[in-house]
């Protein structure tokens, strides 16, 4: 590991393996000249969190290096990779601000590691099988300096397959804490942010600390909810910054552990009468989280029970007086529609 601080792209690079589809190659970027003192630009420090993704570093390590950025600071935190990972990390150290492999207590652990030792204006953290697209660092640089109040930006997430290949794309629209909050009709409506998208300044940081390491799948929403309710300035650059790869290993990929995380997370959020959102929203708000995690669940049991309609009809009635916010609830209006209609046949 090396303490350098900041980036040469003229210095000789490694070779990628043989293997490697790496838009480097494709010669889709070419280092631009650097005529300022790299000091001119804002430091901007990357994070990559690590554990046994030897087939897909590389080209996360690439994506970052190769922009050519001249204040960069990259930083790798590994968990103690048993693969090929650490050969690779030692083929590119010495462009590496810093690196370090030894067991920790899983990504978001990691994460906060890599923070500990960020010094950058500009932060974020980029996964081991994602990457950046070609001179988007320049790209967020200049929307920062230009627009110095922002605190939170991101832009156009690509998805793509294993192989690297485009299969969709994702532009996030959320501005205020009442909008990401609103899981069901924003942030899985497609408005969400996607991680690998999202940069955020060394201050708000600072207001608000590191990631939560009890959150296991949901710790990226946590931190941008947080930095939002605090007060955090989001904006959003309508230009594709990274992809976001699926692969099958992928925590993601257990959706419903994903959603019962967000809703235990956001559910003292709804509740606390100091969090600075509209009654009305939070009456909606929790109308939503009640109709998801209690009246749905009740029907899915009494349905299960085999329950005859009106023990049916009655159980769900019961869990309705009880949290009456339930009544506020669309989809409720919707589902008693399409009972009314199929009554009415």
């Amino acid at each position: 590991m090396t303490d350098q601080q900041t980036i040469d792209p003229l210095l000789s690079f490694p070779q990628p393996q043989t293997d490697l589809k790496d838009w480097v190659e494709k010669k889709e970027i070419v280092f631009p000249e650097i005529t300022q003192n790299s000091s001119q630009f804002p430091r901007i420090s990357i994070i990559t969190p690590s554990y046994n993704q030897g087939n897909f570093i590389e080209e996360t390590i690439r994506s970052v290096l190769l922009q050519g950025y001249p204040n960069l600071e990259y930083i790798i935190i590994d968990g103690g990779s048993t693969d090929n990972t650490i050969e690779i990390l030692k083929k590119y150290e010495k462009h590496l601000a810093y690196w370090v492999s030894e067991p920790d207590n899983g990504q978001t652990h990691a994460i906060n590691k890599g923070l500990a030792k960020a010094t950058g204006d500009i932060i974020a953290y980029l996964n081991s099988d994602d990457y950046y697209l070609p001179g988007i660092l320049f790209k967020v640089a200049e929307y920062f300096s230009q627009f110095p109040e922002t605190d939170l930006l991101h832009g156009i997430c690509r998805y793509v397959n294993q192989e690297g290949e485009k299969i969709g794309e994702q532009f996030g629209n959320i501005q205020t804490l009442e909008e990401i909050l609103d899981l069901w009709d924003v942030w899985w409506k497609k408005r969400q942010f996607v991680q690998p998208e999202v940069f955020w300044t060394r201050r708000i940081t600072e207001k608000i600390g590191l990631f939560k390491e009890q959150l296991f799948f949901v710790m990226d929403y946590d931190y941008w909810c947080r930095i939002i309710q605090a007060g955090g300035i989001v904006k959003r650059i309508d230009s594709e910054l990274s992809c976001f790869r699926f692969t099958d290993e992928q925590k993601s990929n257990q959706s419903q552990k994903v959603a019962n995380e967000l809703l235990e997370l956001v559910r003292p959020i709804l509740w606390d009468k100091n969090v600075n959102i509209s009654l009305k929203k939070r009456l909606i708000l929790q109308g939503k989280w009640l109709y998801k995690v209690k009246l749905l669940n009740q029907i899915e049991q009494s349905v299960n029970n085999n329950d005859v309609t009106l023990i049916r009809w009655l159980k769900s009635l019961k869990v309705i007086v009880q949290f009456p916010q339930i009544l506020l609830v669309p989809s409720l209006h919707i589902r008693f529609k399409h009972l009314l209609t199929r009554q009415n046949v």
